[in-house]
């Protein structure tokens, strides 16, 4: 198994289930007990006051809580970018913060972007997906993280991938009217 950790999950133009359609997720977490991801572009009509006070000062300006995916709605996963890359580090200087240490702690933090719930896969889930092509893999670039144009991700990411996975991103909303 090759662990896809602090890659792109990319969901293919087929895949309807909705809290997947269209969808682009980072992988936090992935080894042989399974994978752990948050969805990059579902914004909620939420500001990060409304979920935490600790952190609140280090939230993206003009943030927003973004739906992680379906899996424990009641959990909070921050993804932070410090000053320089560190061994926490999953892409660039991004990585997965405690939300429950004081900031005082972390004076190289630069900005954090929320995520209630996640998606997760148990041991052997995801690599099947895979392979019946519900998913793509892509590297990660920490732009795709904290990027402002979040409704134009998925197109975003398979345009930069060159040949014909980028005309994936011209797919209408319903495939039987291609």
């Amino acid at each position: 198994m090759k662990s896809s950790k602090g890659s792109l999950l990319v969901s293919g133009a087929s895949l309807m289930d909705p809290n997947f359609h269209r969808k682009v997720l980072f992988v936090v977490e992935h080894d042989l007990q399974g994978a752990l991801a948050v969805v990059l572009n579902d914004p909620l009509a939420l500001h990060p006051e409304q979920l935490i006070d600790l952190w609140a000062d280090h939230v993206e300006k003009d943030g927003f809580i973004y739906r992680g995916g379906p899996v424990s709605a009641n959990a909070v996963i921050g993804l932070a970018k410090s000053l320089k890359a560190n061994e926490k580090s999953l892409v660039g200087s991004t990585e997965v913060i405690d939300l429950h240490h004081s900031p005082s702690d972390r004076p190289d933090i630069e900005v954090i972007r929320l995520f209630v719930g996640y998606a997760g896969w148990s041991a052997g889930q995801l690599e099947k997906e895979l392979k019946e092509g519900s998913w793509f893999i892509f590297k990660a670039k920490e732009s795709d993280i904290f990027t402002n144009n979040v409704e134009t991700l998925w197109e975003t990411v398979l345009r930069r991938q060159g040949g014909i996975v980028s005309q994936m991103a011209g797919a209408p909303e319903d495939l039987s009217a291609n």
